[in-house]
């Protein structure tokens, strides 16, 4: 079991769902930071917005955690670069109920909700999302601020690249890799490589359009 302070960055819906699974595994749960929604708001039944990300950065580096509640990649990674910046350390959260390989890497900031697998020498990168009952195989790779929602499954020796989102119950064979900044479509099952920058659906995927690349902050190219 975890034990610290956590505050949760972004009170969405994913960010409701960070604070209920950082509870199930120990941590304290002191309330919510959000650049929009107004101080004092109830998020839920016991916790309110604190602040925006001014308020945050008045607080002491070393008694509280951050876990990155925000489901947008690009918007969780500029969140994350944000934070480096302040010295805070972005927490990993993982469920009581996701098994996790001891041999598997787990990058900062990233959150592994209930029912996940993530198995022997998989590497999952900084501030991603592996969404609820979502596989990742043996020696599977996915990158920085990546999403994998629920119920997708990595095959063995696949990879998934920086900020990509992989859609519900999305399948990628073993040894297929998908791109940085793209996006596969739910149900979808990658059977060859994807490229970056693309939105690919399908069974078996194809390449439906090119995205335009949004530009990261510095601290995350």
């Amino acid at each position: 079991m975890i034990e610290g302070k956590l505050i949760v960055f972004g009170a969405g819906g994913h960010g409701k769902v960070v604070a209920e699974t950082a509870k199930q595994a120990g941590w304290t749960v002191v309330g919510f930071v959000d650049d929009v929604i107004a101080s004092g708001t109830m998020v839920d039944s016991s916790h309110h917005i604190l602040g925006n990300r001014d308020w945050l950065s008045s607080l002491p580096r070393t008694e509280y955690q951050i876990a990155l509640g925000i489901g947008d990649n690009c918007s969780r990674g500029s969140v994350a670069s944000f934070l480096d910046s302040q010295g805070f350390s972005a927490a990993i959260v993982i469920s009581p109920n996701a098994v996790v390989s001891p041999s598997a890497q787990i990058g900062s900031g990233t959150v592994v909700f209930p029912g996940a697998i993530i198995n022997a020498t998989a590497a999952v990168g900084k501030g991603t999302i592996i969404n609820s009952g979502a596989i990742v195989e043996h020696d599977a790779k996915v990158g920085d601020y990546a999403h994998l929602s629920p119920n997708s499954t990595l095959g063995g020796g696949s990879s998934v690249g920086d900020f990509t989102h992989v859609g519900i119950g999305c399948s990628i064979i073993p040894l297929v890799s998908v791109g940085s900044r793209s996006i596969l479509g739910a149900g979808s099952v990658a059977t060859r490589r994807i490229p970056d920058n693309v939105v690919a659906f399908g069974v078996p995927a194809r390449v439906r359009r090119s995205l335009t690349a949004r530009i990261m902050p510095p601290t995350l190219r």
